[in-house]
């Protein structure tokens, strides 16, 4: 068979893809995706912005290429072989389904007359991820002629700017491929007709824009920041705060903690004031971002009957507090923009109460002494550099970064917030290891065997990752969950112990190693710049060092 039609349409496939901002390709090898991966490798080789990964494991392909596509705000290319390969990708899928990440996933298939029949290596893959992506599509490459060359070339494109359009999101191409698969690498790419997509940005008008600014101004208003999607609006959200003096509830992925008018304990507040003290309450709320990490401000919200706003297209009413009286289904940036330049300086009064419970908290927290999971994000705080990234584990990780995180620093903090699942995270963080700037993961055993496979393209590609990993021989998080009183079962089903070597783990992936046992000892480890850190932890202890925080707080602030 003459595969000059596959060769120019797999050229018209990936120059469509490039066209519309394409970067970066991650490749899971296989014997049905040849033609594309093969013309794909030609194509990099010979440019000066293109970059392709390999990852053998689809799993962990999907999630790396998921952490380069959230932690650089691009849209990044996956392609695997077919069969149970694409099934690989679900996870991931999920998560960017969820956090609004734009992946496009290129997965060949069997031709039709070898699909539900026996053949190997062969499943349904129309549809194959429902309703996890925003679009699916097929693509027949090998078909000749004029219209199918246009639409190959126009359909790619329509591919990426789907999954740029808000809500971000995974889109699909299914790839049905014959043999033989050898393209022609001689072949050149033929000309494309790119498609131009204006961006567009919804703003107030002028009476939505009066209709609350009345109903903003001379309130006590609190903004809620949670986790960011994007990057765009940080700047103009902390000069409407400072402006009208407006507190900030910041989550730790608002990446917002730090400065005057954010309030970074929170949740530690409402651990000991579930519904907050009278003279904290608000009139109205500002929310901004994804779902808070506090569980706890999620009760409290579900309790409000007064003014909710969410602000941003992204989230379209993804609220399970259900507090949320109106949507403004525009661009944050925008949108805060025009409120900064039309609302007059408000009273601080209310600011300065928020405030005044955040000193009195911070100052109450214990000195940190001696090295165990909470004094261990304590200094991270304090010793991690500037503008560094942290990616965090799910569970117990990301609940104690919320709580004990200030943000002495400005840095990019980042988590898989969308399904909250524990796997993919070491591949997600070696993702965002690959854009410039110090990076680091906070993990714990459990995640990281769910994941260890992830270390390979930290060997592989040598990237700047350092992984600081809790190893508290379990899922330490069912320790304060209602599971522990189950104790004849406990260890079994929730404890999970792996009893797992990690010096061994890392010397596997030829990653310098400690252990440190000591705060002194972890703080020279960063310092030194080691690449795998263990620290040991105990559950059982674990809980009841929160506890007695706990009750330290609650003495502090018993008169209020």
């Amino acid at each position: 068979m003459d595969n000059q039609t596959l060769t120019l349409n797999v050229h018209r496939l990936i120059s469509g893809l490039v066209a519309q901002g394409v970067r970066y390709f991650v490749v899971s090898p296989g014997s049905r995706s040849t033609p594309i991966a093969l013309i794909l490798a030609e194509r990099v080789k010979e440019s000066t912005t293109l970059q392709l990964y390999v990852d053998v494991d689809e799993r962990s392909a999907a999630f790396f290429a998921l952490g380069i596509a959230k932690t650089q705000q691009v849209p990044v290319v996956l392609l695997c072989t077919s069969g149970t390969a694409a099934a690989e990708y679900l996870p991931a899928i999920a998560e960017a389904n969820l956090s609004h990440v734009p992946l496009v996933l290129l997965t060949t298939d069997r031709p039709l007359e070898l699909t539900d029949i026996g053949a190997p290596q062969a499943i349904e893959q129309t549809d194959l991820y429902g309703k996890q992506v925003k679009k699916a599509w097929r693509l027949a490459l090998q078909t000749p002629g004029p219209t199918n060359a246009a639409f190959v070339s126009f359909q790619s494109q329509r591919s990426v700017v789907a999954a740029l359009t808000t809500p971000q999101g995974p889109v699909h191409l299914n790839l049905p491929l014959r043999k033989p698969l050898l393209p022609d690498l001689n072949v050149a790419p033929p000309q494309l007709k790119s498609l131009r997509v204006a961006p567009v940005k919804k703003e107030l008008t002028t009476a939505e824009l009066s209709r609350l600014k009345q109903e903003l101004s001379g309130k006590r208003v609190l903004i809620i920041a949670g986790p960011e999607e994007t990057q765009t609006y940080r700047t103009v959200l902390l000069t409407l705060s400072r402006q009208c003096h407006w507190p900030i509830l910041a989550d730790n992925l608002a990446n917002l903690r730090g400065t005057n008018t954010v309030i970074a304990h929170y949740d530690l507040l409402l651990r000991l004031f579930p519904n907050l003290p009278t003279t904290l309450q608000p009139d109205v709320i500002l929310r901004v971002g994804g779902t808070p990490v506090s569980a706890r401000l999620v009760r409290w919200l579900a309790k409000q009957t007064l003014p909710v706003y969410l602000i941003g297209a992204q989230r379209q009413l993804a609220d399970y507090s259900y507090a949320t009286s109106e949507v403004i289904a525009a661009d944050e940036a925008t949108v805060l923009t025009q409120l900064a330049a039309n609302l007059p300086q408000q009273a601080s009064d209310y600011l300065v109460r928020w405030q005044q419970y955040e000193r009195r908290l911070v100052a109450s927290l214990p000195p940190v002494v001696e090295l165990n999971e909470m004094t261990l994000i304590q200094q991270l705080d304090r010793s991690l550099p500037a503008n560094s990234h942290l990616f965090i584990s799910n569970s117990m990780p990301i609940r104690d970064v919320d709580d004990f995180y200030s943000g002495r620093q400005m840095r990019e903090l980042v988590c898989n917030r969308g399904a909250n699942g524990i796997d993919g995270v070491v591949s997600t963080a070696a993702g965002m290891a690959t854009s410039p700037g110090q990076h680091y993961l906070l993990i714990g055993d459990l995640a990281l065997f769910h994941d260890m496979n992830g270390l390979m393209m930290v060997r592989r590609y040598q990237l700047p990752l350092k992984i600081i990993v809790i190893n508290n021989n379990g899922g330490g998080i069912f320790s304060f969950l209602p599971q522990a009183q189950a104790k004849a079962h406990f260890e079994l089903l929730f404890g999970t112990p792996q009893n797992l070597d990690l010096k061994q783990v890392a010397a596997l992936y030829q990653l310098s190693y400690q252990r440190v046992k000591t705060l002194a000892e972890f703080k020279q480890a960063l310092a030194d710049q080691v690449q795998f850190i263990e620290v040991l932890s105990n559950r059982r202890t674990n809980v009841e060092q929160h506890q007695a925080l706990l009750r330290r707080l609650r003495s502090a602030l018993q008169d209020d």
